[in-house]
């Protein structure tokens, strides 16, 4: 399901408290799809075919050939950021965790900018690896902006870890269950 930019702009400043007080408009342009670099048509066409056909492969569990048609896609196109994310996976399938992260930082650092259905995946992807490498803190932080771009697993995992996040939960749940009580209260009064 896809988020609308209305969700998009809450979980944005759910997370990013430097947006708080500035108008939902602006808010909004932070996250929506605007991609630095866009491609022809025509070869965003072809490094889109080369690019299912691998994921295809790896589905499969051929994985080096999977492996093979992804980094042709970047050969072709550098700054191709989704062969990035998908060569990622890959090596994490391989058990190649440093060359993984690498292409997760390429997306992340340099193609990825203005582009949340990449960055979702590259920050999530990464968090994921980070916390498999015991850093905890930059998982955290990587899961929170994964579910600033609309990751739901992101989302999931950085509400139960973000520490201002369970206290508004908290918050909400004492609020909810005192309203409750209360109704029940009154409705056994009557």
């Amino acid at each position: 399901m896809a988020t609308s930019i209305g969700d998009d702009t809450v979980l944005e400043l759910i997370f990013n408290p430097e947006v708080q007080g500035q108008p939902l408009g602006s808010i909004a342009q932070a996250v929506q799809h605007n991609p630095v670099k866009t491609l022809d048509p025509e070869v965003e066409r072809e490094l889109k075919d080369l690019e299912t056909r691998a994921v295809k492969y790896a589905e499969q569990g051929e994985l080096y050939t999977a492996l093979e048609l992804l980094s042709q896609c970047i050969s072709r196109e550098p700054e191709y950021a989704s062969a990035y994310n998908n060569r990622a996976q890959v090596y994490r399938l391989l058990k190649d965790n440093d060359k993984a992260m690498g292409d997760l930082d390429n997306v992340i650092a340099k193609y990825g900018k203005g582009q949340p259905t990449i960055l979702r995946q590259a920050y999530t992807q990464r968090a994921i690896l980070k916390r498999s490498q015991g850093d905890q803190e930059g998982s955290r932080l990587d899961f929170e902006q994964g579910a600033r771009y609309g990751n739901s697993l992101a989302r999931t995992v950085a509400v139960q870890e973000n520490p201002y996040a369970k206290m508004c939960n908290q918050i909400m749940m004492e609020v909810m269950s005192r309203e409750i009580n209360r109704g029940r209260e009154n409705h056994k009064c009557e």
